[in-house]
């Protein structure tokens, strides 16, 4: 007979029983060209450094999947008509340096920063993204866009462009409402940036931050098709949450580790215990009774 331990401070009962879930890691199926757009303008040297710091670990989540990339980098000064400063891919030897130096894009472009209207001429003007693969930008700007055409009519051209492989934008911007301040520098909220990203299910993030790590991960994860969250069928008591990836206990901590959160009730992985693909997640925890369970476990 199932124990119940009734919590009268709880919204929920416990139960004995454990339930186990298991999750296996998915692999991209097709190519996939990412592109990032740098601000080129005179403010934007210490955000530029930071990109190059922290590409080390979207080039590693790259690298370690199956993936067919392809990475370029275009500035957002449309005089320069989506002009490649670099491309890359698996073949590239020492990936992160080259790209560190590519991402050096300078301080002396327009003022009036055009990133979609850049990455769009790109499209147009290279031979960078391929028919088959699926389409990424990332933009990394400290002010709106100034592009000549609304967001929608941009959005559409890019998926027109990639066809059935799909179109993401992510965005490295100022926060909204009013922007954000960071040691010393300041960026104006990018209103379009964040419209575009949320139009097609890109990641954003602060271009305040002083590190773009996390945020470079998470993008690299979607790109490669990889997932960092598993998503629960119950709600679980968190401290009985035990979490292995092939067998292999994974602590339960921010580096290296996973953590729980609540407001999506899934186990997230971070930095190196993300799983690679066609790893097995294996997730056992005591429910909390009276949480919804998942039919298809």
């Amino acid at each position: 007979m199932t124990l119940l331990l009734l919590m009268a401070c709880s919204e929920y009962d416990y139960a004995d029983i454990a339930r186990n879930e298991t999750f296996v890691q998915p692999e991209l199926d097709g190519a996939t060209d990412v592109l990032f757009v740098v601000d080129n303008s005179p403010s934007m040297e210490e955000e530029q450094e930071r990109l190059q710091s922290s590409f080390e670990v979207f080039a590693d989540v790259l690298s370690t999947s199956l993936a067919d990339f392809r990475v370029g980098i275009v500035s957002t000064d449309v005089g320069e008509a989506g002009a490649l400063r670099g491309q890359f891919d698996r073949d590239t030897p020492e990936l992160t340096a080259a790209f560190a130096q590519a991402a050096d894009v300078g301080v002396s472009g327009d003022r009036e920063e055009q990133g979609l209207e850049s990455a769009w001429l790109a499209t147009q003007n290279t031979d960078f993204s391929r028919e088959d693969a699926r389409f990424n930008v990332v933009i990394l700007s400290d002010e709106d866009d100034h592009s000549p055409a609304s967001v929608s009519i941009y959005m559409q051209q890019f998926q027109r462009h990639a066809g059935a492989s799909g179109f993401v934008l992510h965005a490295i911007v100022g926060d909204e409402p009013l922007g954000c301040v960071s040691q010393g520098s300041a960026a104006d909220a990018g209103v379009r940036y964040i419209e575009a990203a949320e139009s097609t299910g890109g990641y954003r993030d602060s271009i305040c931050q002083g590190d773009y790590g996390e945020i470079l991960e998470r993008i690299g994860l979607q790109v490669a098709g990889l997932g960092d969250s598993f998503y629960l069928g119950e709600l679980p008591q968190p401290e009985t949450l035990e979490v292995r990836v092939d067998t292999v206990l994974i602590p339960g901590r921010e580096q290296d580790g996973w953590t729980y959160e609540p407001d999506e009730n899934a186990v997230r992985f971070h930095g190196r215990s993300v799983p690679r693909a066609g790893m097995t997640v294996q997730i056992r925890y005591q429910p909390l009774l009276g949480s919804p369970i998942d039919s298809g476990q």
